[in-house]
């Protein structure tokens, strides 16, 4: 199982990235901040697991290939990230260490435009629709699945342009799809 993750810069261009399954977070397991950070900021994101196996799937037929959803978290490593820029390397690790990808319990997805906000200490600072996403979960799975062969089981990190900066140790993270809480823990 692999992870697939839209990546978006500043300018809102897009590429995809894989990541292994050791940067799965699940069960609002406690998230700790990583020693080799000094600063560390997430991008709420939507989820879907993929349910069919292909390989150069066109969007006509994308929305085929992923049955369930739900809300995740991506965490980037900003001080490592900036660290490797500088000397001119691939900063991928700065954003695919251990636990470094929370996600929430799926829920079995019948096409509707999902809602889902991210709260950081009781203060809402991201509220967005699956519409709203410069690339759409169609859109991406047929942009991944041009390089990589998607298995079953593989998720699909639908990204976002949206970036919260400045996470601490002791803040609490929360995220909701509609108006359910998925995810609820804490950084440590």
């Amino acid at each position: 199982m692999k992870l697939l993750c839209a990546e978006y810069n500043e300018q809102g261009s897009f590429t995809v990235g894989v990541i292994g399954d050791n940067a799965l977070l699940r069960n609002n397991n406690d998230f700790y901040f990583p020693a080799f950070t000094r600063e560390l900021s997430c991008v709420p994101q939507l989820v879907f697991r993929a349910c069919k196996l292909g390989k150069g799937v066109s969007e006509r037929f994308a929305g085929r290939y992923y049955n369930e959803v739900g809300v995740g978290l991506r965490f980037y490593a900003d001080t490592l990230e900036s660290e490797l820029k500088m000397k001119g390397l691939p900063c991928g690790v700065a954003a695919a260490f251990d636990d470094s990808a929370a996600q929430s319990e799926l829920r079995d997805y019948q096409g509707e435009n999902i809602k889902y906000s991210l709260q950081v200490n009781e203060t809402t600072v991201f509220t967005g629709t699956m519409r709203e996403l410069p690339l759409h979960a169609d859109e991406f799975v047929a942009l991944a699945s041009g390089f990589y062969m998607i298995k079953i089981g593989d998720f699909f990190y639908c990204g976002n342009p949206y970036r919260y900066r400045g996470l601490q140790i002791g803040d609490r993270l929360r995220m909701y799809m509609g108006e359910e809480c998925m995810m609820d823990f804490h950084i440590r």
